[in-house]
């Protein structure tokens, strides 16, 4: 009981939150009422979501499933909370694109809930198998220390500006999208911390801490509104791939709870940043100086509203899915076989020439909805745009509305299907195949399209194949 008392399970937090966020729905509809997008109808719909997450959450922690959690955490902070804050503020930059009204989101939330139902079905029908801890405990990592070897890799290609080789941009950009991706690094920096904590010496263990630390202040710095949020959902994916749950020492929820308002004042001031730093791929004087501008009261506690308002619009993949589910006919002309084909042979198959000058789809609709003709990846450099889908949006506009929900079904069953039947051959390679497929799962739930999915499992095979004998 002592164990029980002094740790939390995630599925515990996302089922509080859950219903946290369902009371600050109905407690703000009750006092407002009817907002531009939030009606009756859709505090409603909103209940229903929140009812379905309880039910999922509710089987898994009978059944273990990190594909379940990962579902739930998607749509407690991604699409139930973006409910709230939309009748909380009533703005979204997407649903200025094209007519959107209350109706179109209500119909959105429909399809949604049905779609979780067969994604889920898709997901549950494979079982998980419980993994011995013994395997892990009785397994002596060779060579430890290579995985600072790893970790000043990635330091490299991230920051190769910082030491002065800023005329290699061409060449290592290529790597970067292509062969190599940071993220991949760092994940498998990370899994093979938690695996090997216990057999690791306090020197390698403070090193990797402080690296992977320091990354994501520079990251910030630079301007990267994510940093801590993906360094989160990384130890997320190390710790569930490792043991298929995660459980929180109290003594630390109180810290991730306050990363809340602090990823908050992240966000204002790295806006700020991007807003007044012209040259943002490193960090100098001129980072240093706009830092010593920003004014915690003018900018931030003066302007909160604002701020949230931005950060709800920011976390708000409710909106993206929605507004491509209500126009998916404007963009039929990106989301169709073709197009995708296109993409892919330019982005993934040609690195470092095109063949038809055709963008990836997350930066094509930016042609559509701006009216600037046919999308080019020649000119997709003069005002950057990437928007995200989720796998719903993407799904219902690509393959022909509420027939989507089969290919959503069958993305649950494979993804399931490929984790259960990775080889055990090293149980280090065996637990990063299982992070690499829930990396891949989350970045197909918040879809920036299917050609960008390809292109992130090229870039992550071609990572694994190249370090993965550092680490053996």
């Amino acid at each position: 009981m002592i164990g029980i008392d002094k740790t939390v399970d995630l599925n515990r937090i996302l089922k509080l939150f859950n219903f946290g966020i369902l009371f600050l729905l109905w407690y703000s509809y009750l006092e407002d009422g009817d907002t531009t997008y939030v009606n009756f109808n859709t505090v409603l719909l909103g209940t229903l979501l929140s009812f379905q997450i309880g039910v999922f959450l509710y089987f898994e922690k009978k059944r273990r499933d990190p594909f379940v959690i990962l579902l739930c955490l998607q749509m407690v902070f991604y699409f139930l909370l973006r409910i709230y804050t939309l009748h909380e503020y009533s703005f979204s930059v997407v649903f200025l694109r094209y007519p959107f009204f209350v109706q179109d989101l209500n119909y959105s939330l429909f399809f949604i809930l049905i779609a979780n139902c067969v994604f889920y079905l898709g997901l549950s029908i494979n079982c998980l198998k419980f993994q011995s801890k013994n395997e892990i405990l009785n397994f002596l990592p060779k060579h430890r220390s290579n995985i600072l070897v790893l970790l000043a890799i990635g330091y490299f290609f991230t920051f190769y500006r910082q030491i002065g080789l800023g005329s290699l941009a061409g060449i290592i950009d290529v790597l970067n999208g292509t062969f190599l991706n940071i993220a991949t690094i760092l994940l498998m920096v990370l899994v093979y911390f938690f695996l090997f904590r216990n057999k690791l010496s306090k020197s390698i263990k403070l090193f990797i801490i402080l690296g992977v630390l320091i990354f994501v202040v520079l990251q910030t710095l630079i301007g990267s509104r994510s940093a801590i949020l993906t360094l989160l959902n990384f130890l997320l994916f190390s710790i569930l791939a490792i043991k298929n749950y995660l459980v929180v020492k109290r003594k630390y929820l109180s810290f991730f709870l306050f990363l809340a308002p602090l990823m908050i004042l992240i966000f204002s001031v790295t806006t700020f940043l991007r807003l007044r730093v012209e040259e943002r791929s490193t960090v100098g004087e001129q980072t240093i100086e706009v830092i010593k501008e920003f004014d915690i009261e003018s900018d931030f506690l003066d302007s909160i509203d604002l701020v949230l308002m931005g950060v709800g619009d920011r976390i708000g993949f409710l909106d993206y899915c929605a507004e491509i589910i209500n126009n998916n006919e404007e963009y039929s002309t990106v989301f169709n076989a073709q197009f995708y084909f296109k993409s892919t042979i330019d982005n993934v198959l040609s690195p470092g020439f095109d063949v038809f000058d055709t963008p990836k789809t997350s930066n094509a609709l930016r042609f559509i909805y701006n009216k600037e003709g046919e999308p080019k990846k020649s000119k997709v450099a003069e005002a950057y745009q990437s928007d995200e889908f989720t796998m719903y949006g993407e799904f219902y506009a690509l393959f022909g509305k509420w027939f989507s929900l089969i290919p959503i079904f069958f993305t649950g069953f494979i993804f399931k299907w490929i984790y259960l039947r990775l080889k055990k051959d090293n149980i280090y390679l065996f637990y990063l195949k299982r992070a690499f497929v829930l990396y891949v799962f989350w970045i197909m739930l918040n879809s920036f399209g299917i050609d960008w999915l390809f292109l992130d499992i090229f870039s992550i095979f071609f990572t694994y194949q190249i370090f993965k004998g550092l680490l053996r």
